[in-house]
């Protein structure tokens, strides 16, 4: 069972991922050059545990595909997928023509909004493993 949510979870947000990457804009310069390939990384592996904690979490849904009930995968990661798609990228990296003669209020607020973000995400990520471990546990 555990490798058939796994499989599940993994195949549905690659493809997933492969569908929604053409529609982010990454290649019309919404990104710095490197980012690109994190923002999909980062997609992908919010979409890839969100599904694999959703679909172990809810109520089973659809019709067994080799023991797992694959609908309940789909949905939940479907739903996080759009929910993704729809947050714009954050610019931080982006400079705009500041005056010499004003403080730096804008770099460290542009430097706290970036850690604030990094919190987040991981806070998300550990929070999603931990709900994955207590379902198997």
């Amino acid at each position: 069972m555990f490798w058939g949510q796994f499989l599940f979870a993994l195949c549905i947000a690659l493809i997933l991922t492969l569908l929604f990457v053409p529609t982010a804009g990454w290649r019309r310069g919404r990104y710095r050059e490197g980012d690109a390939a994190a923002a999909i990384l980062f997609f992908f592996l919010i979409l890839f545990l969100a599904s694999w904690a959703g679909g172990i979490w809810l109520a089973p849904l659809g019709p067994l595909a080799w023991g797992v009930p694959w609908l309940s995968f789909l949905l939940v990661a479907l739903v996080v997928a759009l929910i993704l798609a729809a947050v714009p990228p954050y610019r931080g990296g982006r400079r705009r023509a500041v005056p010499a003669t004003s403080p730096p209020a804008a770099e460290e607020a542009g430097e706290a909004i970036a850690a604030g973000l990094g919190i987040f995400f991981w806070t998300l990520l550990v929070t999603l493993a931990i709900a994955i471990f207590l379902a198997y546990v």
